[in-house]
């Protein structure tokens, strides 16, 4: 795999994705939380999701600055996707990280979305704020894949590398890249569907 690869939010879906692949190359790690950063850096996870030894074999640089992340070709968004007290979706993060990634997107890049949202989303809300912030075009000058997360907070024994792992894409190469990504780290395996 020779993709440079930035992880988005490093709460109990990003970090363990970046450990994942922070194992086999060096991984960017973004969050907005200095002090999450900062705790990282240490070599402490309080979510208690990755032991501190795991985070010690990753190879992943912590930073919240997204300058950092125009080294990288492939960005995965795992933001936190609360809700309001009307039950309605918050999407001011996922809002908040595509501008970032928009803004440092650049051709040949495919932005990966892992966080849960509702069916369009990704291509109603996402992909217009990648395009304005970027002024590039999904599908002529970069990919947009979703993989959605399926991890259960706290459990030690289904973790990422080891729960089959739904890919897609916007295109049939962007879902080939994506599934070729996913697959160099996930052991159960990997399953294509034909749209995001």
């Amino acid at each position: 795999m020779n993709r440079i690869i930035t992880v988005l939010g490093l709460g109990y879906v990003g970090l363990p994705v970046a450990a994942a692949f922070g194992k086999i190359n060096q991984v960017i790690g973004f969050d907005i939380n200095p002090r999450r950063i900062e705790e990282l850096s240490k070599g402490h996870d309080s979510n208690g999701e990755i032991e501190s030894i795991d985070l010690d074999d990753a190879d992943i640089i912590y930073t919240t600055n997204p300058n950092e992340l125009r080294r990288a070709d492939l960005h995965i968004i795992a933001v936190p996707t609360p809700i309001h007290a009307t039950k309605k979706p918050n999407l001011t993060p996922l809002i908040q990280a595509s501008e970032t990634v928009g803004e440092i997107l650049k051709k040949g890049d495919v932005v990966v979305y892992e966080s849960t949202v509702y069916p369009g989303c990704t291509e109603e809300v996402c992909v217009p704020l990648l395009e304005n912030k970027s002024g590039l075009k999904i599908g002529v000058d970069f990919g947009v894949g979703y993989s959605p997360e399926r991890i259960n907070p706290g459990d030690k024994e289904h973790t990422f590398m080891k729960i089959k792992k739904i890919v897609s894409g916007s295109n049939a190469q962007t879902t080939k890249i994506v599934a070729e990504v996913y697959a160099s780290v996930i052991t159960a395996g990997i399953h294509t569907v034909t749209s995001i």
